[in-house]
């Protein structure tokens, strides 16, 4: 019944190992010395920057927060993707907590400062990354479709620069809560190989398979004529499911928990009294085949073309809810013990950007580029039917193709010119864009949403004769008539003026100009500070507005579930239909949805730069970041008492058939104004011992508060059950994320060994609950350690091993109040999803990596 590790995932593993034997034989024969050394990972105020500003500058110049992770610092963290990895490193940045709805079982994201994950802008060499075609339906990503970071090759990396600043008026729409540039490798001789182990330490009960898992990386460097370079990747990427679910309880809430029909006797099965771990909660299991690569080839003197792409292919199998045996969405003939469905999603991912950039377009620097990308996903279920097929249904649908694609093109310009007013010159840049979105919803196949017929004869479930729910079971399905293709197109202009006004004060003022063609018109400008005090101390400011466009994706993405609900007045079992739904859908119209605007923002940012020491640098920064219009999905529910208003203003628009079934709609709206303030702390201390080798010590903090500031008020009465902002809504916005997160990092470095010790503390969270106060889940401040050991032998070959959560620290389970509540596959252990740190406990990793 449940899925085991299969020949598919052997065969990947064998070959991966192959592979690697292989590669290790002997290196390309024109190899040269400096591919993937362990380069000192001091992050020092020193580092040369390029986000957040035209030119390249140190960091210690820079007039924003900036945290940069070279690619050592990532490999330390022991994990195989990017996202894991900043989350390991950057107390601002956490993967997003909360019930992701069963789609956000198979993908993952992340936030920056506390904010939606739609709000942080993502670069690939200071170009714009296109985003995932999924959009989220629960937990704190409820709404969201960002850029997937997973999908980016991570050996591909050679460091990363996190501006901490609103930056719309420097790079265009999602910068509000600060950019992510991705810088990839670009050696041109050299390179590396690595082979690695990883698996999470516990699991609960015999299901799921620990996370195990295995990568293989290459990366090589190649010279292209004088100074011409080439720099290639290929990665693979495999784990098996992790689980946390525990057993389903013999009783709840004072009530027997039944996964069997009663006998003919009125009696319990016999079954009852043997296995009852049922459900498999967790990371999923997962696939992904990455290439990358970086080009750059001199054309003249003056000019320089250059080409860099990536392409993923994951494949993801996630496991929905348990269905038991007496459930009213099996046929018992077919799934005699129940079925647990599993979510499939494949994705199909590139992107790939061509460029020139040159010295001298009339006494310019100008680069011209044009940027493509597209995320194709296909979802599925398998171990599943559609009960009203039959028991001759099917057990494997194809559910819903998502495609995103955008295309941009860019062209930049800047030089300084000596004004005259001053004694340094004033640097200009400015430049165009053009951008195409496309978004698609493809319905999926006819037995995935077909009505068959079947009727359930009268029995223990169904006292009387009963029609079985149509569609697959488990998760969401498009209809052709929620299917379609949108576009739309924006143009935009930017100009940037950095002008020395003295030795020490530096002013910068940014202006953006975008328009839409399905909203109009938006304007974006920042003016940045910066004061050099004395020579180790800088006082740094900015205030802009910016904005994020409304996706295509939170624009047109449907999709509709069904399952039973209870008639409260008869106790009886009610078809009930919920559409994720477009804000043109008639059904989410008549209850209120209107087109998206924008959502807008305020930042402001204050704070000291110090560099007291030649090894030590300190950055201090405090901001407050306004949303307006803030996009939040509301549901609106027909069943229940509460839901009679819901059904009355269906049926009178017509849109759902008054037929006795219940009916619900979920939609995107500007549901309020939000306020995030906090502090940022970055310490950075390099320590010489002489021959005891050094040590580099790092503090990082990020203290952080969510306020909602006000509610916008629904367009439609929708009944007193109905509110603008949910209590769960509520919670994930202001209490979900902790308001304390402290990162402490010691790197000691002594001859052929390194070794890495982090400790990581997180404040308390909370998970508001809808039923309320007594409901809720609160997750108790937690430290975690992490610690990585490598040793590099002479002939270039380094072994690591490490974990992090190394003592195994798993969140609070359910309150008994919360646990009564809960339905029947909330099971026991039932860890609370308000730990940012996740439940799976201790990860732990071996890797061998030999480098040319």
């Amino acid at each position: 019944m449940f899925r085991t590790a299969s020949y598919r995932r052997r065969f990947l593993y064998g070959t991966m190992l192959g592979a690697c034997c292989t590669s290790l034989i002997s290196p390309p024969a024109d190899a040269r010395e400096g591919g993937d050394t362990d380069r000192d990972s001091t992050v020092s105020a020193e580092n040369v920057i390029v986000t957040g500003t035209r030119t390249a500058v140190k960091a210690s110049r820079s007039m924003a927060p900036i945290a940069i992770f070279t690619a050592n610092d990532l490999r330390k963290t022991g994990q195989t993707s990017l996202r894991n990895a900043l989350t390991a490193l950057d107390p601002s940045i956490n993967n997003t907590p909360g019930y992701p709805g069963q789609l956000g079982f198979t993908t993952k994201t992340m936030s920056l400062r506390g904010l939606p994950a739609n709000e942080t802008l993502v670069l690939v060499n200071g170009k714009r990354r296109h985003t995932m075609s999924s959009v989220f339906y629960g937990g704190a990503m409820q709404g969201q479709s960002p850029v997937d970071l997973d999908l980016i090759p991570f050996s591909a990396v050679d460091h990363v620069e996190i501006l901490k600043d609103g930056a719309a008026a420097q790079y265009g729409s999602d910068a509000i809560a600060g950019v992510i540039n991705i810088i990839l490798k670009s050696a041109n001789h050299g390179g590396s190989a690595e082979l690695g182990y990883n698996q999470y330490g516990w699991t609960v009960g015999p299901l799921g398979d620990y996370g195990r898992g295995g990568n293989l990386n290459y990366n090589q460097g190649f010279k292209i004529g004088r100074s011409g370079f080439l720099n290639i990747t290929a990665e693979f990427v495999g784990n098996q499911a992790t689980n946390t679910a525990g057993y389903v309880p013999r009783t709840q809430g004072g009530k027997a928990v039944l996964l069997y029909p009663l006998l003919a006797n009125g009696q319990q099965d016999p079954r009852e009294n043997g296995n009852r771990y049922r459900q498999i909660s967790g990371q999923p299991e997962s696939q992904r085949q990455s290439l990358a690569y970086n080009m750059e080839v001199p054309l003249s003197d003056a000019a320089t073309f250059y080409s860099y792409g990536t392409y993923s292919h994951r494949t993801v199998f996630a496991s929905a809810w348990y269905r038991p045996s007496n459930s009213q969405q099996n046929i018992m003939s077919v799934y005699p013990e129940g079925y647990l469905p599993t979510d499939t999603t494949e994705d199909h991912d590139f992107q790939i950007t061509n460029g020139v950039r040159g010295r001298d377009f009339f006494g310019w620097q100008w680069d011209a580029s044009v940027n493509y990308g597209r995320n194709l996903s296909s979802i599925g279920i398998q171990n599943t039917l559609n009960n009203s097929l039959g028991p001759d249904s099917q057990h494997k649908f194809h559910l819903q193709s998502l495609d995103n694609s955008e295309l941009t093109a860019d062209f930049d310009i800047k030089r300084s010119f000596r004004t005259g007013l001053f004694s340094s010159p004033l640097q200009v840049a400015g430049g165009v864009e053009y951008r195409y979105n496309e978004y698609g919803v493809s319905a999926g196949e006819t037995a995935s949403y077909a009505d068959g017929g079947y009727v359930f004869p009268a029995s223990y479930v169904f006292p009387n004769a009963s029609p079985a729910l149509p569609g697959a079971s488990g998760l969401g399905f498009t209809s052709p008539s929620q299917a379609g293709t949108h576009s739309r197109m924006n143009g935009a202009f930017y100009l940037d003026l950095t002008q020395k006004l003295t030795k020490d004060l530096t002013v910068n003022l940014s202006g953006r100009d975008e328009q839409y063609s399905d909203f109009g018109n938006t304007l974006s400008g920042k003016v940045s500070l910066r004061y050099q005090v004395t020579p180790w101390l800088a006082l740094r400011g900015s205030a802009s507005n910016g904005f994020h466009a409304p996706t295509l994706q939170q624009q047109y993405f449907q999709s509709t579930a069904l399952y039973y609900s209870v008639l409260p007045s008869t106790n009886q079992l009610v078809q009930s239909y919920t559409t994720y739904a477009s804000v043109d859908n008639p059904g989410a119209r008549a209850l209120g949805a209107t087109a998206l605007k924008p959502e807008t923002s305020h930042n402001f940012n204050v704070g000291f730069v110090l560099t007291p020491l030649k090894n030590l640098d300190i950055s201090l920064d405090a901001y407050r970041i306004d949303i307006f219009n803030q996009i939040v999905p509301i549901s609106v529910a027909g069943s229940g008492v509460a839901g009679a208003r819901v059904l009355e203003i269906l049926h009178e628009a017509g849109v759902v058939p008054n037929d006795g079934r219940y009916y619900g709609y979920t939609y995107e709206r500007n549901a309020a104004h939000t306020r995030a303030t906090g502090l940022d702390l970055q310490a950075h201390y390099l320590t010489r011992f002489g021959r005891a080798g050094s040590v580099t010590w790092s503090l990082m903090m990020n203290q952080q508060q969510h306020q909602i500031i006000r509610v916008n008020p629904l367009n439609v009465n929708l009944g007193s059950g109905i509110t603008a902002l949910f209590r769960s809504q509520i919670g994930n916005i202001t209490t979900l994320y902790p308001r304390n997160t402290i990162r402490l990092n010691a790197t000691w470095n002594i001859q052929r060994w390194s070794t890495t010790l982090r400790l990581s503390r997180y404040s308390a969270t909370k998970l508001l609950s809808d039923r309320g106060a007594a409901y809720d889940e609160t997750v108790a401040p937690a430290w975690l350690v992490d610690f990585d050991l490598t040793y590099r032998f002479p002939n270039r070959i380094k072994v690591s091993v490490g974990g992090n959560n190394v003592f195994n620290h798993r969140p609070q389970t359910l309150s008994a109040t919360a646990q009564s509540a809960a339905s029947l596959l909330q099971v026991n252990p039932n860890y609370s999803s308000a730990a940012i740190y996740g439940a799976e406990g201790g990860y732990y990793y071996g890797k061998v990596a030999w480098s040319w």
